[in-house]
């Protein structure tokens, strides 16, 4: 018992370099990326690998990376990042990451971090966007293919979730599967993209919808899509709960299965009518002027972006469906924990003194509540919406400008993509990132 309790206050002084990137390190990422300093902000991620990311959060290193590849066009680059995370992601899921001790008794730190459902849609479309531009059209492909899988696999295993497909991802593998002839496969992402949008109605983002020139056949075009704004950040939020509310905690709980049922009840009876902090992880959203975008080309008439993706409502939806679990593990450690610290003093007194005793006590309360913080690691450098527009133009070269705008109708910037190559009968596929 005595090693038990050892085990466990050297396994809570040594946590603290698990909780991944600071909130005062993402602001400066941030703060970079809105200069549109990409390069700066991808130096500052690699100067940071291994203090604010470390191993357990290594995903997210290639991941906040990857970003930053993908706004300064560096196609290779954002790939082989895309690809580690991609391998890393696959590795944890075969380990079958669930519910530890670490998990239980400390936070949910404590485990590497495995991301959610958007984050993953996300990594796999960056992945075939990347692709694209680099002209590895069959690669793109297969990310189309692990789009499909991954998100029609998490739509059957959960029927009842608002968000469990990714509306805009299935709609880019659609238009890959065009673009490659598979037109029974493009036939139903796009159906599966349309279910999604339809069913998400809390989203701001819509079915994009194209206009067909009557000579389009003719003609190539132009896909821009517009990575805008910044994504919510994870903070942690500290909420009061009753214990006669939260005492369910301690039914079948295989870490209180050595402790005596006699303590557990005057534990009880002693908290009974007490209230206890405990914190939950919850997003902020984060402020940019960019609210859309017009795309000319050659000077013609400019054409407004779509709203595809509300990256935003995902990264919120997904962490509504999952706060069930993360309350139970949340008020599970807090009640573990403290009876446990009431368990570690009565066997301090025991044995060695009342003064110990208390000291045991209080270091375990102490440890306790500083080890219990929300898990906010997140994929934090994607924007917030993703915008679309297609241009249908005359095979050869354009020069194609898109126009950021605020939401008072001014033009904030602009960028030029430069002799452009248009074939008849094929999309040529261009991306830009604004974040201020």
């Amino acid at each position: 018992m005595k090693a038990r309790f050892a085990l466990l206050i050297i396994a809570l002084s040594v946590l603290t370099a698990c909780a991944g990137p600071s909130l005062r390190y993402k602001k400066e990422v941030l703060a970079k990326m809105d200069e549109g300093a990409f390069d700066k902000a991808q130096t500052l991620i690699e100067e940071n690998k291994n203090k604010s990311y470390g191993d357990k959060n290594s995903v997210l290193y290639y991941l906040d990376l990857s970003s930053q590849q993908t706004a300064r066009g560096d196609g290779a680059g954002a790939i082989s990042s895309l690809s580690a995370a991609a391998e890393i992601t696959e590795e944890l899921y075969a380990k079958s990451i669930s519910a530890s001790l670490g998990t239980l008794m400390i936070n949910d730190n404590t485990v590497a971090y495995v991301p959610p459902l958007f984050e993953q849609a996300m990594l796999h479309l960056s992945s075939a966007v990347n692709y694209l531009y680099e002209g590895e059209e069959n690669s793109a492909l297969v990310e189309a293919n692990r789009i499909v899988f991954m998100l029609d696999k998490n739509r059957e295993a959960n029927q009842k979730d608002i968000y469990n497909d990714d509306a805009f991802a299935q709609y880019f593998a659609s238009m890959i599967y065009e673009d490659n002839g598979k037109l029974s496969d493009a036939r139903i992402s796009r159906q599966n993209a349309s279910n999604a949008y339809e069913r998400q109605a809390g989203s701001s983002a819509r079915m994009p919808k194209v206009d067909l020139p009557p000579d389009y056949q003719e003609k190539g075009e132009a896909v821009i899509l517009h990575y805008n704004g910044k994504i919510p950040i994870k903070i942690s939020k500290s909420v009061m709960l009753a214990w006669n509310d939260i005492w369910f905690a301690v039914e079948n709980n295989s870490d209180l299965s050595s402790t005596s049922q006699g303590l557990i009840n005057a534990v009880y009876a002693g908290a009974f009518g007490r209230s206890i902090t405990v914190s939950f992880p919850e997003f902020q959203d984060m402020p940019y002027r960019i609210k859309y975008s017009e795309v000319s080309a050659d000077g013609g008439a400019p054409v407004r972006t779509q709203l595809v993706s509300d990256v935003a409502w995902q990264a919120k939806a997904d962490l509504s469906q999952s706060m069930k679990g993360i309350y139970t593990r949340t008020v599970i450690r807090a009640v573990t924990k403290y009876i446990l610290s009431v368990q570690a003093r009565h066997i301090a007194e025991k044995n060695w003194g009342e003064d110990l005793g208390f000291i045991v006590g209080s270091v375990m309360s102490i440890l306790s509540n500083a080890t219990e913080v929300a898990d906010t690691r997140s994929w934090f450098t994607l924007p917030a919406q993703i915008r679309m527009a297609n241009l249908f133009l005359e095979p050869g070269v354009h020069n194609i400008k898109i126009k950021f705008i605020s939401a008072g109708g001014r033009t904030i910037d602009e960028y030029l993509f430069e002799n452009v190559q248009i074939i008849k009968g094929k999309r040529t596929y261009l991306h830009t990132r604004t974040s201020r």
